[in-house]
């Protein structure tokens, strides 16, 4: 059942956060220059300018992070990730979440202004990215038409949601049966901790399959594996026994750069599984 219309919009106006609130989680947000190692060539425009051009399109930041740095020198220009999403009445549902935007970003010549189409699930409160075609969403190069080709790309990412809709419910209308569900969950700690995982990986498969939630415990579709494999992923404190058999937890994804690779990797995982179960995805 949907939050009444008052409480959506008590819930956002919390959560949208104001500059005091992004420069405290990602203070690259405000970067006045540049890192000195960039070339004469990098044509400079700092986040917050773009932050500001999707608001004015009433798109608003709801989550920032920043990639942790050893080097003081790279904290102001530092990769960071902010996800954006619309108020309440003009929010775009897809099955049991909504769609954000995440923009990617750095001072540091470590990447380009990225663009990406993402969803951010209810019921978990729990943000994922999903790819759109082959590049996995907008990728723009640092120069004085940033703003624009942002505002361009995130009309074109919208555009997609309906595509996201139907795959999402093609997921839904698989059932994986328990053997199927494991083996989508070895893929995905594959795709967190490579190819020797299964000695690095702290926990098994079946133990990535641990639902948080009652309504996940019944949830015996792919979407299902997906989002208890995502969650728990990207979440941590999954109980597990390291190599030398100590008792553990595996750790959250605080790196921007980890968080957007293994969120898109695990929907293109989830789109081949589809795929071999006999689903059409074709746009």
């Amino acid at each position: 059942m949907a939050c009444p219309g008052f409480l959506r919009r008590d819930v956002m106006s919390m959560m949208m956060l104001n500059d005091d609130h992004l420069r405290r989680a990602a203070p690259a947000v405000f970067a006045q220059a540049p890192h000195d190692a960039v070339s004469e060539r990098y044509g400079f425009v700092p986040t917050i300018q773009v932050v500001n051009a999707l608001r004015d399109e009433g798109w608003y930041p709801v989550r920032a992070q920043q990639t942790n740095c050893r080097d003081l020198e790279r904290v102001g220009v530092a990769r960071h990730m902010i996800r954006f999403r619309q108020d309440p009445d003009r929010q775009m549902a897809v099955g049991d979440s909504v769609a954000e935007l995440v923009l990617t970003n750095s001072h540091d010549r470590s990447s380009a202004y990225q663009l990406d189409l993402g969803l951010f699930r209810l019921i978990c409160l729990n943000g994922m990215v999903t790819p759109v075609g082959e590049t996995g969403g907008i990728r723009v190069r640092h120069g004085k038409n940033v703003v624009d080709e942002i505002l361009e790309g995130s009309v074109a990412l919208v555009g997609h949601v309906p595509n996201i809709q139907t795959a999402m419910e093609t997921f839904r209308s698989l059932s994986v049966d328990r053997g199927e569900a494991e083996l989508f969950a070895a893929s995905a700690l594959e795709l967190r901790y490579g190819d020797d995982w299964q000695r690095q990986a702290p926990i098994k498969p079946e133990n990535l399959l641990e639902a948080r939630r009652r309504e996940d415990a019944q949830d015996q579709t792919l979407w299902g594996a997906f989002n208890k494999a995502q969650e728990n992923l990207l979440k941590g404190g999954i109980r597990g026994r390291s190599r030398s058999g100590r008792r553990t937890r595996t750790r959250p994804i605080h790196s921007v750069t980890e968080d957007v690779r293994l969120n898109r990797a695990l929907w293109r995982l989830t789109e081949r599984f589809a795929k071999l179960k006999g689903a059409d995805l074709a746009a």
